[in-house]
């Protein structure tokens, strides 16, 4: 069976793999990166090169954050590495390892993971929401990932939570953001800052709430309203059969849970004059994986 080569070029690792055709690991692994120069990139993506030198690939599926225009292999932007602009990263990359290679959004990466094998298989119209550092995520429309007129489509890290704050003067703006109340990031920072901690991170805030910690409940209870709002602007515009949750976080039931009984709370009161339908709301299959899977479903996409 043919086997391909597919990276996921976050702001700290790529993570690589080999992966048959039908998305089993033939060997995985990560090596460091640094997102402030091209140099840095190119030394992460010979260290993968001399990793897998013993094995037979097709090609490379590249999953990496910012704006991308899949059909000509240019990345806009480049979201933590922030030289990277109107970048051929497609013929670049792929030059490194020389086959050819095609490169999509993280967050669409997500979505056509979930909308392949997983949590949206069998949806007509869904959406993978991913919260890490921001909110990442992708938008299944009649069973396709939406890229957008101009690649964006998906990027729910932008999704407006407060329009007044948009009048005020930067960094206080990006309170408005959607990113700034559900991202994994933001309800660490909201806990240490209940607990007068320098910093906090997930495992300690769930920890702290199985535990029976009030300040960890009432974070993550804000956080749950704040998802749940934010996924009834998404479901007043796209009117979306399945919203599938994923990142790291994820991965704790609870996550997922909270954000059901928020939805529920604010929906089922007004159920009887609601434009829309009722979603359904569900944990992502893929967890940390799913950003290599649906590179490689995009990859195969597109040399069909």
């Amino acid at each position: 069976m043919e086997q391909y080569l597919v990276l996921d070029i976050g702001g700290t690792f790529v993570k690589y793999a080999v992966m048959t055709a039908d998305a089993q690991f033939v060997m995985q692994g990560k090596v460091p990166v640094d997102h402030s120069s091209e140099e840095a990139m190119y030394a992460a993506l010979e260290a993968v090169r001399e990793a897998v030198a013993g094995y037979e690939y097709e090609g490379v599926a590249i999953s990496m954050p910012g704006r991308i225009d899949t059909a000509a292999g240019i990345a806009h932007t480049g979201g933590a590495f922030r030289w990277l602009h109107d970048y051929p990263a497609a013929e670049r990359y792929g030059a490194v390892f020389g086959k050819p290679a095609t490169v999509a959004n993280d967050g669409k990466c997500a979505a056509y993971a979930e909308s392949w094998k997983g949590a949206l298989a069998d949806a007509e119209s869904g959406a993978a929401i991913v919260l890490g550092t921001g909110v990442g995520g992708g938008i299944v429309l009649n069973g396709k990932v939406w890229m957008g007129y101009t690649g964006g489509a998906g990027e729910l890290s932008g999704l407006l939570v407060d329009f007044n704050a948009m009048g005020l003067p930067f960094p206080q703006s990006m309170s408005a953001l959607w990113a700034n109340r559900i991202s994994a990031a933001a309800i660490s920072k909201a806990y240490a800052a209940r607990k007068g901690l320098e910093s906090a991170d997930g495992i300690m805030l769930f920890d702290a709430y199985e535990a029976g910690d009030e300040d960890a409940k009432a974070v993550l209870d804000e956080f749950a309203f704040q998802a749940a709002t934010g996924i009834m602007s998404l479901q007043a515009t796209l009117d979306l059969q399945r919203y599938a949750i994923g990142g790291g976080i994820s991965a704790r039931q609870e996550t997922t849970e909270l954000i059901r009984k928020a939805f529920d709370g604010l929906y089922d009161p007004l159920a009887a004059f609601m434009p829309y339908g009722k979603p359904e709301i569900v944990m992502c299959r893929f967890g940390n994986e799913a950003n290599l899977i649906g590179a490689l479903a995009f990859h195969l996409e597109q040399q069909k």
